[in-house]
């Protein structure tokens, strides 16, 4: 236990560090900053007194682990990554001890029905011209709350990219798919089986297989083949996946010694029912959560998990092709927004309708 604490601190100790502000019952961040650094309001006035945080919607998970069985003393507790204009703490993290390595891998949580999920492009990677996007510039950041990397090199994924009516490559049927709707809505699963191309899928980047579906393991988990080629012929790299749990929020897990197996339990772990592998090696996998609360409109990303990749890299052009996740209730009062991210009247202009009802 003592090798397995020793590791988890030293691989995400700055960012535990930043989110232990968060406290035990799920106070967001942004909250816990303005406690902080308000004890004093004008000149040498004395604040006042903060009031009781209002119950959240969606409390924090409840833990992965037990205390007796965790392998470092916070393994499996959740800690608040981002919050939405409300305080929602819609994005939740946590880490796991990752079976067959002292490492760590990291999770996240989203809840799904409180994000909108868009699908960006890389310019290599599927290269060309689309209606998004390779990098969120300003202006395109107000409400963003978390992004992570997209899949193999698309020769190697074994299906095809799709967005906006444009498509590179087939989507083939069977083949795993992270898929994008009209709406906002996010899910994973089995191309022609689960999900179809309809009038409501804006986005598709399908890769090789589920990983979990049904939430059981996939019985050839163990054969390097199916699951990429890997620096140097190695089992254990850095890896990144992304699924849903049975009531739809999505989960994600990347580690940075990781096999096939050690990757698909993390995600089990983590409520999976269906999952799918994303980009491997040294310098694709990467998660990031945005902290909105000195600037909404260009929130300050921070990495969550271990890997070289800088925090701000979606901020600049990328090579390949990623999601970024955006919170539906934004701006001061919540607000509504299309599948672009562009605002739009509330339904039958009334405004007193709750910003997730749009």
């Amino acid at each position: 236990m003592a090798v397995g604490a020793a590791v988890a601190a030293a691989v995400t100790g700055a960012v535990w560090a930043h989110y232990s502000s968060s406290s035990a019952s799920g106070q967001p961040l942004a909250a816990s900053a303005a406690s902080r650094h308000g004890a004093k309001s004008g000149a040498g006035t004395p604040a006042p007194a903060a009031a009781a945080p209002a119950p959240h919607t969606y409390p924090l998970q409840a833990p992965l682990v037990a205390p007796a069985s965790r392998a470092f003393p916070s393994e499996g507790q959740w800690r608040v990554l981002a919050t939405d204009s409300r305080g929602e703490p819609v994005v939740q993290g946590t880490l796991l001890h990752a079976a067959g390595t002292s490492a760590p891998v990291a999770i996240a949580w989203i809840k799904e029905s409180a994000a909108r999920f868009e699908l960006h492009p890389g310019y290599a990677q599927p290269g060309g011209s689309w209606s998004q996007p390779d990098m969120l510039p300003r202006g395109r950041r107000d409400g963003l709350i978390a992004t992570w990397n997209g899949g193999f090199l698309m020769g190697d994924s074994q299906g095809g990219f799709y967005l906006d009516g444009k498509q590179y490559g087939p989507l083939v049927p069977g083949v795993a798919a992270e898929v994008f709707r009209r709406d906002g809505s996010f899910t994973v699963g089995v191309w022609g089986r689960d999900v179809k191309l309809d009038s409501d899928v804006v986005g598709v980047r399908q890769q090789r297989q589920l990983m979990i579906d049904g939430g059981r393991i996939a019985g050839d988990i163990d054969s390097l083949f199916t699951w990429g080629v890997t620096d140097g012929g190695a089992t254990y790299v850095r890896r990144s996946g992304v699924g849903v749990t049975a009531d739809g929020d999505v989960v994600f897990a990347l580690g940075p010694t990781m096999s096939p197996r050690s990757l698909a339990t993390a995600l089990q772990q983590a409520g999976a029912v269906r999952a799918m592998e994303l980009d491997i090696n040294i310098s694709w996998p990467s998660f990031m959560a945005y902290d909105a609360s000195a600037n909404p409109g260009d929130p300050r990303p921070f990495k969550w998990g271990d890997y070289p990749r800088p925090a701000e890299r979606y901020f600049s052009h990328s090579a390949r092709d990623f999601v970024a996740v955006y919170a539906r209730a934004t701006g001061a009062q919540g607000g509504c927004v299309d599948a672009s991210g562009a605002p739009r009247s509330r339904p039958g202009g009334d405004t007193l309708v709750a910003p997730l009802a749009c």
